[in-house]
Order: C-alpha cells, then structure tokens, then sequence
C-alpha cells in the first residue's frame, strides 16, 4: 500500500473515531445514546434580517412567485430578462 494510501486511512479512522465519540453520551436511564439526545428550534425573526444575502433572495422569491413578471413584461425596453431558479424574471 503506498504511504498516501496509508495516510488517508489513518485521517478516515480519526475521523470516525471523533466523531463517534463526540456523538456518544452515557445516561443512567437508557445507558449509551448516540446522537443528540434533545432538539431546540428557536422560532422568530432571523438574526440579521437586513443581511444583503438574505434581502436579495427574499426579494427575488417573491417576484418569481408573485407573479412579478406578467407585470414587468409591461415595463417594454427598460426591462433587463433575468434567469432565476428556471424562469426568466424582468429587473
């Protein structure tokens, strides 16, 4: 076996071996759990609702779904034909 071989074993084993370990945790009711035991949502508004990113898809969302083409077909030669997630949208 050559030594790139064997070094990408031992970096997989490690990897495995944290990772199996980090994930387990011993309790007294149901001995060894693997995983996350309990899960939290927080519900509300994002962090950073003004984050240009997220202004920008939002944004662009709603004029695809809105229907915001049908009415920029209207805006004639000032429109620019943009392609978003399959369909063309006018900006």
């Amino acid at each position: 076996m050559r030594l790139v071989g064997i070094k990408r074993t031992l970096l997989f084993a490690a990897f495995l071996g944290c990772g199996i370990f980090g994930l387990t945790e011993w309790s007294n009711d149901a001995g060894t759990v693997f995983g996350v035991s309990s899960a939290e949502a927080r519900v509300g508004r994002p962090a950073t609702p003004a984050s240009v990113a997220g202004v920008a898809r939002r944004t662009t969302r709603r004029a695809v779904v809105g229907g915001a083409a049908v009415g920029a077909a209207a805006a004639g030669a000032a429109c620019v034909r943009v392609y978003v997630n399959g369909a063309y949208v006018c900006r």
